[in-house]
């Protein structure tokens, strides 16, 4: 009797310690994760890691691809959506920016209130979120009238505020900086891709350069940080997709992503030294189940992420199809309930993480969103209710712009029971003045 009961004691303490570890490793980011595999391979000789680590490249081939679409004017799909989370706190930098505009003295009413609009309309990362043509409109002005007002806003501290994507704010700052390799402009312009690759080779033959020279040009590009990095002390940090949904000749398909993730296989030359010795059998051992932990705890974690994706696909079918304006109200533990976890394992299945959709990126929690019951009895969800602020926002008469109030009145007509004082909270969220400063923007 006395046997079982140490049996049963070793067995619980066994699996403690996987379900630990398990979730550990399911709660962190791909980055976490990263450094996680290096802390436990430089522990452990059995775990042999295989990096290719080119992820400061493709950080900047992701950057680049932040841009509008010349037929939507609205941010590509295969760019990151920013908009989604509030990465940085604006108000100080805006500050700074306006500061500046009294310092260039031949400019005229309009042209000072042009700049004050494109910096209103600054992104979370200091990048010109708003399309030409709408501003043209909005002041009725030509539009190399407006290309030289955002070329000047481009001069702004920090150097490249106001570029409309990765590469040109790339290019400005190469154009300003006399001590920039002769070869970076080149590069970023023709062949970034190549860069992003770390592809040396390939960009010295195409030059006719040494590899010298182009590993020079390539190393000065990788550290031109965007502009949001110079404004603020909050850590650079690149949103890259752990999942990607898409639909593939009309079925969805679930991609679980780590492609600058380094891969880990067993060392066997440390296995066989160890294996046999008998004065080591106790570390052979726990090397090797601390290996056996590791990948087994990685694999369950995208096996976790890819499930908790499955469900969202089910139970979100009409955000996947329509995207942010019809995601329905949902909580982690309906989601746990399909998946017959708790609900705090979901919590860590989606803690900073982001998933790639045909509408763009968005952080996993984004997709989880409490509601606001409406006439009908049904539930709008508050990215619904913000994207509809948004929309009221946009359509309204820029001479008279609608008050907090007559959005919730219009909120209300349409059936949406909501009160003014959380209009005005969502708009703040949303980054979008008030109707006075909006007046004057």
């Amino acid at each position: 009797m006395n046997f079982d009961l140490i049996m049963s004691q070793q067995l619980s303490q066994t699996l403690t310690t996987e379900l630990i570890q398990h979730l550990e490793v399911l709660q962190f980011s791909e980055e976490e994760l990263k450094s996680y595999i290096y802390e436990k391979a430089s522990e452990n000789p059995f775990i042999n890691v295989l990096d290719h680590d080119i992820q400061s490249m493709k950080n900047v081939m992701d950057y680049s691809l932040y841009q509008f679409s010349d037929s939507t004017k609205k941010l590509n799909n295969e760019t990151y959506s920013f908009l989604q989370t509030n990465i940085t706190h604006k108000e100080p930098v805006e500050k700074a920016l306006l500061e500046q505009i009294p310092l260039h003295q031949d400019l005229n009413e309009l042209d000072r209130k042009i700049l004050k609009y494109l910096i209103y309309h600054l992104d979370d990362y200091y990048f010109l979120k708003i399309d030409l043509e709408s501003v043209i409109n909005r002041f009725n002005v030509e539009a190399s009238y407006i290309e030289s007002l955002i070329d000047l806003l481009q001069t702004f501290e920090p150097i490249g505020v106001g570029a409309r994507d990765f590469t040109e704010y790339l290019l400005i700052k190469i154009a300003n900086d006399p001590f920039a390799p002769e070869l970076a402009t080149a590069f970023v312009q023709d062949h970034l891709e190549l860069v992003a690759n770390y592809s040396i080779k390939a960009l010295s033959k195409t030059y006719k350069v040494s590899t010298k020279e182009a590993k020079e040009a390539v190393d000065y590009i990788r550290n031109l940080k965007p502009p949001m990095s110079q404004c603020t002390d909050i850590r650079d940090e690149f949103i890259v997709a752990d999942v990607e949904v898409k639909k593939v000749q009309g079925e969805w398909v679930i991609d679980v992503l780590n492609p600058n993730r380094p891969k880990i296989e067993m060392n066997e030359e440390y296995v066989a030294l160890l294996k046999d010795n008998m004065e080591h059998q106790d570390y052979y051992k726990k090397c090797l189940k601390d290996y056996m932990l590791l990948t087994q705890g990685i694999n369950q974690r995208d096996k976790t992420i890819y499930s908790v994706s499955r469900v969202l696909l089910n139970l979100q079918p009409a955000f996947f199809e329509s995207g942010i304006a019809a995601l329905a109200p949902l909580t982690l533990k309906e989601v746990a309930s399909v998946l017959e976890v708790h609900e705090s394992t979901i919590s860590r299945a989606i803690r900073n993480k982001y998933i790639r959709t045909p509408h763009g990126i968005f952080a996993f929690r984004n997709l989880f969103t409490r509601g606001i019951s409406n006439t009908s009895g049904k539930m709008d969800s508050v990215q619904y209710i913000k994207k509809r602020i948004q929309e009221l926002v946009a359509s309204e008469d820029k001479s008279k712009p609608y008050s907090d109030q007559q959005i919730t009145n219009e909120l209300v007509s349409e059936g949406i029971q909501i009160s003014r004082r959380t209009v005005a909270k969502y708009r703040e969220e949303l980054n979008i003045l008030s109707s006075s400063k909006r007046l004057y923007a």
